[in-house]
């Protein structure tokens, strides 16, 4: 079922002050342009500034949802459980704080009434108006990204399994590795070649590793940026997301939906996500690895 489908969860950034201004820009434009409810009765620069508040409503309504709503429910707003599902009720919410702010303006601006009645009756203007072209461009983004994402998946995945493989460039490196804690009161040596992948826990990482044939874990409290350090220097590890290091070494697969890349590992059950910041540099490091075999 295409709700059911994994969407990529734009997390706050800086960039949403981007996409919630371009939104504003747009609501703007429709209003002085088209003119819509009565808008050509007025001149044109009270409907200019009349436009840009409406904009503003927008603008102030989309980024305190942007920012607010990951913080407060951070359980729901996850990218591994992220769907286009959510995100078409992610977007139609956008519209009920815009409305009630419309709603308000145009009270201030033009006396309508403070009513239940005039209230419903800008929800349904707000939702006829833009609902059909919210929903149309999350399923064209979807299936553009899931596109992109399997094509490109399908190329690192041919670029893994040339013959030579990334552990043969280690041979001269320690067999084993130590990672100590925080505090440097307790440490944990394991087989580089052992290694599958480590991930964040709060302030711990938990390194997943083959012991007799069988994935165990051991949970340190340190953080990945000091096991990136120990990992320094051997090449086969890859800081794939922020909460993730995988050893491409035993990458078996590399697969791709509309959230990016996922790498399969041998051994582990658990696809490892890589973030999509990190999509040019797998494929920089998968590229490497093979144009110095």
């Amino acid at each position: 079922m295409i709700l059911r489908r994994p969407f990529p969860l734009d997390t706050p950034s800086r960039h949403t002050f981007r996409y919630t201004f371009y939104a504003a820009l747009c609501v703007f434009l429709i209003l002085v342009l088209l003119q819509p409810f009565g808008l050509d009765e007025l001149p044109f620069l009270t409907r200019s500034f009349h436009a840009a508040l409406y904009g503003l409503v927008t603008f102030i309504s989309t980024t305190v949802n942007s920012f607010l709503l990951p913080g407060l429910f951070p359980a729901v707003y996850r990218e591994e459980k992220w769907t286009v599902g959510k995100e078409l009720l992610h977007m139609c919410w956008h519209l009920v704080p815009i409305t009630i702010g419309n709603w308000l303006l145009t009270h201030w601006l033009y006396g309508v009434p403070l009513s239940l009645h005039t209230l419903f009756t800008f929800l349904w203007i707000t939702f006829v108006v833009g609902i059909f072209p919210l929903w149309l461009n999350v399923l064209l983004k979807q299936q553009r990204l899931l596109k992109k994402y399997q094509a490109g998946a399908t190329r690192l995945d041919e670029q893994l399994h040339q013959p030579q493989s990334i552990s043969q460039e280690t041979t001269h490196l320690p067999a084993a590795i130590v990672f100590e804690s925080e505090n440097g009161k307790e440490q944990f040596t394991v087989a580089a070649a052992d290694i599958r992948y480590i991930t964040s826990a709060d302030n711990y990482m938990r390194i997943y590793f083959l012991q007799e044939n069988k994935l165990a874990s051991h949970l340190l409290r340190n953080t990945l940026r000091k096991a990136e350090g120990v990992l320094s220097p051997f090449p086969q590890f890859f800081r794939c997301h922020r909460a993730y290091i995988v050893n491409l070494a035993v990458a078996e697969h590399v697969s791709g939906n509309a959230q990016g890349y996922k790498l399969h590992l041998k051994d582990v059950a658990e696809v490892i996500p890589v973030s999509r910041n990190f999509n040019a540099k797998l494929t920089e490091v998968l590229t490497q690895q093979q144009s110095v075999k």
